[in-house]
């Protein structure tokens, strides 16, 4: 009797060393707990990547316990064009609800890591696509209300360099955005961040200094208030004079561009005066400045 206990124990090992040199992965033998009353029943685990204008040289893929992040299951390297695929006993997956959770880690170069939990069901697993992308640096916006403090939800904001657009996204309900800026790029050359609330809010054009890896910015913007007999206007195109006076000769403050907004006063002829609202960078606030603009530049605002 004794004998057959301790064939069944050689059995039982043969089967774990077995599954291990056919996976060619690291396995963390202790958490193997398989009784002899129990079928040892595999599950397939499996992955999709969608590979974006980049091209890892390799993945590494792990299965772990939500709880025991430093313990997993397995670890297993694949390269391009293998399909990634792992199996293991069900059994000794978490039962927990999303107990279980699957890394990948794409390898030659600076790429983000990616994981999916998951439950444990019989049979196959097919996890949630991952996407890998260009290394990039992250800056993490949230884009506020400056007068109520209130996040500004649906903003479509975009990352310029020399007039390239080099990323773009949008703010959630909560005002938050996760830009991505690609790490080939001109760091001797400012990246211009363009906010933009179809019209809700003044046009937000401004450089902004990203520094390696991850970081944090809040962004208020300013909406424009009216007075009596005021009127929003919208420009309609590019590099457009706002004059000091309304002669054609007469000296330009700046130049708008489309999306920025004037809020008009006085009509004279095919010519209106009125006021942009523009930040100042060292002073770090917003200031009124008057001047004169061609009617066929901007077209009124809906209200």
């Amino acid at each position: 009797m004794a004998r057959q206990t301790n064939y069944y124990k050689y059995y039982v090992l043969f089967f774990i060393l077995t599954l291990g040199l056919a996976q060619n992965d690291t396995l963390n033998v202790e958490t193997f707990e398989i009784s002899k009353s129990q079928e040892a029943e595999i599950v397939t685990i499996s992955a999709i990547i969608n590979i974006i204008d980049t091209a890892p040289t390799a993945y590494r893929f792990s299965i772990y316990e939500r709880s025991h992040s430093a313990e997993p299951f397995i670890q297993k390297l694949f390269f391009p064009g293998e399909p990634i695929q792992i199996v293991l006993p069900i059994n000794i997956l978490s039962p927990d609800s999303l107990g279980n959770i699957a890394k990948l880690e794409p390898l030659g170069g600076k790429y983000s890591i990616q994981y999916r939990m998951f439950n444990k069901v019989k049979n196959e697993i097919i996890l949630t696509q991952f996407e890998v992308l260009k290394p990039a640096d992250i800056i993490k916006l949230t884009i506020l209300d400056k007068d109520s403090g209130k996040p500004i939800p649906n903003c479509k904001i975009e990352a310029f360099q020399n007039g390239i657009l080099l990323s773009y996204s949008n703010s959630d309900s909560l005002g938050y955005s996760r830009l991505r800026v690609p790490l080939k790029r001109d760091i001797d050359y400012p990246i211009i961040i363009s906010i933009n609330t179809e019209g809700k809010f003044q046009l937000y054009k401004r450089g902004v200094n990203i520094i390696e890896g991850t970081s944090e910015k809040i962004i208020e913007l300013s909406s424009l208030k009216l007075d009596k007999g005021e009127a929003i206007y919208n420009v309609m195109q590019d590099l457009v004079p706002f004059r000091v006076g309304p002669e054609n000769g007469s000296s330009v403050l700046f130049l708008l561009n489309l999306g920025d907004q004037v809020v008009v006063s006085k009509v004279a002829g095919d010519r209106l005066f009125g006021r942009v609202k523009v930040f100042l960078e060292m002073q770090e606030k917003y200031k009124n400045v008057n001047g004169w603009i061609l009617h066929k530049h901007v077209t009124i605002k809906d209200i």
